[in-house]
């Protein structure tokens, strides 16, 4: 049987985990600037340069924002920070395309352990009513080909990735497992309701003015001239991060809110990426053709991708079902606005 939240109490603290991060850091920002309470969870207190940019919304109100140190891989972490919480939105765990050296280590285990600590967790205290768990596309396919074998044409919530596994995309392996593990551990209690949120890439501005991560890092990779000589083949999904953050927090209050939930602006190649870029930021030495497909598979293994990754994904270009996003609330803005404003920010640092 479905089980359906209550109406949260928007006076009782609402638990967001790895606030300092990309997503996490506009989650807060939407919770706190709406009067509620947030606890946000960070790795260490002692290392402010990671949630100090939090700081000012949480003394901007009008809200309340109170930080609490907290480790994925220990189950007794999230204890003190989740008592008294009605809401929890799970947003922690790595995302790393290139440089994995121990897919196990860096990945799947923070991800699948970090899950299952913040599930038996929200078992253990009093008061959860439901978990907003941050999965991604990538738990729905592995690889742009399999659009082919889509009769709809798109991907939806009702697929799974089935292809993915430690030694080819373990970053999608991690997610998949993770939000396997998730929905296995919600149908063995009745404490609370689980409802994940798997968005595309997501791009825009980030709160914190950081420009490392794996969004910041693709921008820049175009903005840099690395790319001038041509783009790959490549196409993404894409959503802008304070869509995904409202997402989140739309499903945490809406008492129907049910299931997964995929978040797609739109499908775009990295080429066509440029061009939004170009036609405001002329001057970066942006790709301004296609890079042919035989270059990158020479080049490729050096920014990556392997052989069967590209394979599989040259040329493909694989489209997503947003529908039931839209039903729940969100609104897509136009793909331009995400772009230009994540240039304006890495161009600006401030």
């Amino acid at each position: 049987m479905e089980k359906m939240i209550n109406n949260i109490d928007p006076s009782q603290p609402v638990l967001v985990t790895g606030a300092g991060g990309y997503l996490a850091s506009w989650v807060c920002k939407i919770l706190v600037e709406g009067g509620y309470t947030v606890r946000g969870t960070v790795r260490s207190l002692a290392d402010a340069s990671k949630y100090g940019h939090l700081m000012k919304i949480a003394k901007d109100g009008p809200g309340r924002l109170d930080f609490f140190e907290a480790d994925l891989l220990k189950h007794d972490s999230f204890s003190r920070a989740m008592k008294g919480c009605a809401l929890v939105i799970h947003t922690a765990s790595p995302f790393m395309i290139k440089g994995v050296k121990n897919a196990q280590r860096q990945l799947v285990d923070p991800a699948v352990e970090g899950t299952k600590n913040i599930l038996l967790t929200a078992a253990e205290v009093t008061g959860v009513q439901r978990v907003v768990l941050t999965s991604s596309v990538v738990a729905t396919f592995n690889d742009a080909i399999e659009i082919l074998d889509k009769p709809s044409g798109k991907i939806s919530e009702a697929d799974w990735n089935l292809i993915a596994d430690l030694n080819y995309q373990p970053y999608n392996f991690s997610k998949t497992l993770a939000e396997k593990t998730a929905w296995a551990m919600t149908q063995e209690q009745q404490k609370w309701d689980l409802v994940t949120i798997n968005p595309a890439f997501i791009l825009g501005p980030a709160l914190s003015g950081r420009t490392e991560g794996t969004s910041a890092d693709f921008m820049s990779a175009l903005l840099s001239g690395r790319m001038r000589l041509g783009a790959p083949d490549l196409y993404f999904g894409v959503v802008d991060v304070r869509e995904a953050a409202l997402a989140h927090i739309l499903a945490g209050f809406t008492p129907e809110a049910n299931g997964r939930y995929i978040l797609c602006n739109d499908s775009y190649s990295m080429l066509e990426i440029a061009q939004i870029i170009a036609r405001r930021y002329p001057n970066f030495a942006l790709p301004k053709k296609l890079m042919p497909d035989w270059l990158m598979y020479m080049v490729g293994p050096m920014e990556g991708f392997n052989w069967r990754n590209l394979k599989n994904n040259l040329g493909y270009k694989p489209l997503f079902d947003n529908h039931r996003s839209v039903d729940l609330g969100v609104t897509y803005r136009n793909i331009e606005e995400t772009i230009w404003d994540q240039v304006e920010q890495l161009s600006n640092p401030q």
